[in-house]
């Protein structure tokens, strides 16, 4: 370093590589060291009607474009200690509820004994959903994945409440729509099944695969397919004004045409909603007009071009990390992303994300999200 300061220091790379990569991260230009992989062979080009792609892995790219890149292309996922846990991710509170759920249809539909239209539950399923819980919580519990046993029993008897409501709320739903319940967990380009394709504006199509939660058929026929969701409903405010929220709720529309071609015809009405089961409850439902289906297909293009096109810039939250990280990607050491999200706001403007930047992040590039930040 001496050597260096003083101007008689002999050619290294390592110190060349490094004054590089600190200089193009002071700099203006999207580099590679930002994450543009832009002539990168190998990407994949999802709008190529050969590889399916799931709506969560999308949503993943547009919540995070780097993140992405780790996670779903080189497979880098960050290192958890199971000692280290404390409590239950609100992950896998979703996944055992989910589990739950789709193992109590799926007995019920082997025996004949779905609930019909407009027909409650019986008080031996609810009993046996009960008993779904429990054993998929011990397996978790054997696996390490609920934390603190104190802590643990606190959040069992949470799930056992959301489980038995979960059911309640069935009961007078589909009184209501008088429907019956038809499957859950209908996968769509997984496991030999075929995968939904969606057509974009330019003649392209994407492919989707996935596994829809639950289906359910009114005696009209219009099939209701649900997402259910066990967290907060803050994060799905604005779906009146955006179907897709930025990228970030891409999961209905694929539903949707899944439930229609696996039990419909090519004209079925599907209605597609939200449903929230945890300490936030209800219903959401997102109309599947045409309007709403061209955004979802503009939204599809674009995150799948970004993909292709080898743009993975770190996209740090807004807000700052409290008591978890948002983003491992961009906070990979827990301490903090200010200066990831500093670098984002520098970038997000250069032409190369314009348009990934007006899907996530509209008001950066009219001036108001600075005045916000101001």
């Amino acid at each position: 370093m001496r050597a260096h300061l003083a101007g008689t220091a002999p050619a290294d790379p390592v110190v060349e590589s490094t004054q590089e990569l600190l200089r193009a991260r002071r700099g203006e230009d999207f580099s590679r060291f930002d994450g543009n992989l832009a002539g990168l062979a190998g990407l994949p080009d999802h709008a190529a009607g050969t590889t399916a792609v799931s709506p969560t892995a999308l949503e993943s790219y547009a919540a995070c474009p780097h993140d992405y890149l780790l996670r779903r292309l080189l497979r880098v996922e960050p290192v958890e200690a199971p000692e280290e846990i404390i409590t239950i991710s609100a992950t896998d509170l979703g996944s055992l509820v989910h589990e739950a759920m789709d193992r109590l249809v799926t007995e019920a539909a082997e025996r004949g004994e779905l609930p019909g239209h407009g027909q409650p539950w019986t008080s031996s399923q609810r009993a046996r959903l009960l008993e779904l819980g429990e054993q998929v919580g011990a397996r978790y519990q054997a696996e390490g994945r609920t934390g603190h046993p104190r802590l643990w029993a606190r959040q069992e008897q949470w799930v056992r409440t959301v489980l038995d409501r979960m059911l309640t709320d069935d009961d007078a739903w589909r009184a209501k729509h008088d429907a019956a319940v038809v499957t859950s967990e209908l996968k769509f380009g997984l496991d030999g099944t075929p995968p939904v394709r969606v057509p974009l504006p330019d003649g392209r199509a994407v492919l989707l695969r996935g596994s829809a939660d639950k289906v359910d058929r009114r005696r009209d026929g219009t099939l209701l397919v649900a997402d259910i969701k066990t967290g907060k409903k803050e994060s799905f405010k604005g779906l009146d004004e955006d179907p897709v929220l930025g990228g970030s709720k891409l999961q209905l529309p694929a539903y949707a045409l899944a439930a229609r071609a696996a039990h419909g015809q090519a004209h079925t009405p599907v209605e597609a909603l939200y449903w929230f089961t945890g300490r936030a409850t209800g219903r959401v439902q997102l109309p599947l007009t045409d309007a709403v289906m061209e955004r979802y297909a503009e939204a599809l293009a674009l995150l799948v071009d970004g993909i292709a096109r080898g743009l993975f810039p770190q996209r740090a939250p807004k807000a700052a990390d409290y008591g978890y990280t948002q983003c491992s990607a961009c906070n990979p050491d827990c301490l903090g992303h200010a200066a990831v999200r500093e670098r984002w706001e520098a970038l997000r403007g250069t032409a190369a994300l314009r348009a990934y930047t007006a899907l996530v992040e509209p008001d950066a590039l009219d001036g108001s999200a600075e005045e916000d930040e101001v």
